[in-house]
């Protein structure tokens, strides 16, 4: 295995002086913007940034700089959705032109100039319009159809997968990896945008991990990462620390899915799954003995389920556990207390008594199975919907009993 790369450790000094680059880079890189929008979200985002520097070098002077170029940039927006509204107005000739000039003038939240005049305007003209169209006497001259066609062109080039990614690795190579996740989201086809989203997302969970957001790195790293250079095993190491961080009560994300911590002894946690759920498989075939060390969940939980819900790094984590199944209390089915060595198992009577508090759900009331025997040797005792443990147990050859698979996982 690669050694990983050990992390310079900055002094005050050079951190400053990073924050203060990081900013003018912000401050410069707004008129290389396409969109209006996100030239003066540039220039926001350096006003935010020299203003966490208290004072460093010539951040007051940059701040300044950087408001009047938003004000003089804000009224350009207004200005230029302005103009081009006006002259999509100007040149139009059929319904959908009008509602093309409609469409720039919306762009605008606020009032200006006489922009609701000329929507209604463009409205009653769209109207003339349509009812030229169905007495086809509509026509307009090639010269206007072409100043037309490139102004809108201009308009809708600013919405394109290309306009979105030529963005999107701008604001990337800033560091910008949030805003550029959500560009690169409208230009998924385009290039290598998918590589690039996923490396977004991966810094996020990096960033995400520096900030002691365990919870949510994983999240990114599951859900829009994937396999992803070395995700698989930084979320694996991510929910350690998330194990080792919890206590008994809290829901956790461990694999794929949510588990309710039962147990700790500081090294390990015993793992229930937060919502019991339906597999569609019996606890053991008709007719036969419902022991757990034979039966069919054992072997599923043990091979398929474990297998497929886990990835190797997260299959390392998981304990091999001497697990006891004692005879029923009530029945005293079972015969003598019986140990088997699983890495998934499901609680017995005793366990299900001693945290049933814990794994109180009350958004998911299913009965679910334990690994203790019925009354007859053909049966499984399970625990209601309520939360209670009935000894007396199921047919074990019914699918109609979910399942709350449980394993100690190491941290």
């Amino acid at each position: 295995m690669a050694k990983k790369k050990k992390e310079a450790l900055l002094t005050p000094e050079q951190k400053l002086e990073a924050d203060y680059q990081k900013a003018v880079r912000r401050m410069e890189g707004a008129e290389k913007m396409l969109q209006a929008e996100d030239r003066m979200h540039m220039y926001r985002e350096a006003i935010r940034l020299f203003e966490d520097l208290g004072g460093y070098q010539d951040s007051a002077e940059r701040i300044a700089a950087c408001e009047k170029s938003l004000v003089e940039k804000r009224k350009e927006f207004r200005e230029e959705v302005y103009q081009n509204g006006m002259q999509l107005k100007e040149q139009a000739k059929t319904p959908e032109d009008y509602d093309a000039a409609i469409e720039e003038f919306g762009r605008l939240k606020v009032a200006y100039k006489d922009i609701p005049q000329q929507i209604e305007a463009c409205g009653r003209l769209k109207a003339d319009a349509e009812k030229r169209e169905k007495k086809k006497k509509a026509g307009k001259t090639l010269l206007a159809a072409a100043v037309l066609a490139a102004v809108a062109a201009l308009v809708l080039y600013l919405r394109t997968p290309a306009a979105f990614y030529r963005e999107g690795k701008l604001l990337m190579g800033l560091g910008d990896y949030e805003r550029a996740a959500n560009l690169f989201k409208n230009s998924r086809e385009y290039a290598d945008t998918k590589e690039r989203l996923k490396e977004c997302n991966y810094q996020r969970a990096l960033t995400c991990e520096k900030e002691g957001d365990y919870e949510r790195a994983v999240m990114l790293l599951k859900q829009r990462v994937g396999d992803y250079k070395d995700a698989v095993a930084k979320k694996a190491e991510l929910e350690k620390k998330i194990l080792a961080a919890a206590k008994a009560g809290d829901v956790v994300t461990f694999g794929n899915t949510k588990w309710a911590l039962a147990d700790t002894d500081g090294r390990r946690a015993l793992l229930v799954k937060w919502n019991a759920v339906r597999t569609g498989n019996v606890y053991q075939r008709a007719g036969e003995t419902a022991d757990w060390e034979n039966s069919v969940l054992r072997a599923w939980l043990n091979g398929d389920y474990f297998h497929t819900r886990f990835s190797e790094a997260e299959q390392a984590m998981v304990e091999e556990t001497a697990v006891t199944t004692a005879p029923n209390s009530v029945y005293g089915t079972g015969g003598a207390a019986a140990s088997t060595d699983d890495r998934v198992f499901l609680l017995d009577e005793a366990e299900a008594e001693k945290y049933g508090e814990l794994l109180r759900n009350d958004k998911n009331q299913k009965e679910w199975w334990l690994r203790t025997m019925g009354q007859s040797e053909t049966s499984a005792a399970f625990v209601s919907a309520d939360g209670a443990v009935m000894p007396y147990g199921y047919a074990a050859d019914t699918a109609d009993i979910a399942v709350r698979p449980a394993m100690w996982v190491s941290f």
